[in-house]
């Protein structure tokens, strides 16, 4: 499978992806890379994809609906004033090496919803769930009955 080259510039290491579903979403909208936080991109077009649930911004970027209801989906909540946006989480690999997160930014009428959307690399995925402690066990996978929250 032929593989993108990303990375390379404002503290981003340079590396090869070869995730299909990783390449998708990186070809599908914009994204910038975060600096000094290798590995990891956030989504240029915010207003187009702010409104979209993970599931939907997978589907947007043209990702069929047999491949993604296969991938495992966590939501995970925080219980600190630190850490408050709850997130989902998508690994795209098979190894878990490449994934979406997706910040859940509750409003101030407590019922509208926005999502920021980060795509992460190699480099950067498992790095930053263990730098926000996060462990994705079963307890937090999404069935197909809660509806994306």
């Amino acid at each position: 499978m032929e593989g993108i080259k990303i990375g390379g510039a404002k503290g981003h290491i340079e590396e090869v992806v070869h995730d299909p579903i990783f390449i998708a979403l990186h070809d599908s909208f914009r994204w910038k890379m975060i600096p000094n936080c290798t590995g990891r991109y956030t989504c240029r077009d915010h207003k187009l994809v702010s409104q979209l649930t993970p599931i939907k911004l997978l589907e947007a970027a043209g990702i069929d609906s047999f491949t993604v209801i296969k991938l495992r989906h966590y939501y995970v909540t925080f219980d600190t004033e630190i850490r408050k946006d709850p997130i989902h989480v998508i690994p795209f690999a098979v190894n878990g090496s490449t994934g979406l997160i997706s910040y859940v930014k509750y409003h101030d009428d407590g019922d509208a919803v926005s999502y920021v959307h980060t795509l992460n690399a190699p480099s950067g995925f498992q790095r930053k769930l263990d730098a926000i402690n996060v462990i994705l066990s079963d307890e937090f996978l999404v069935n197909e009955h809660d509806g994306g929250r």
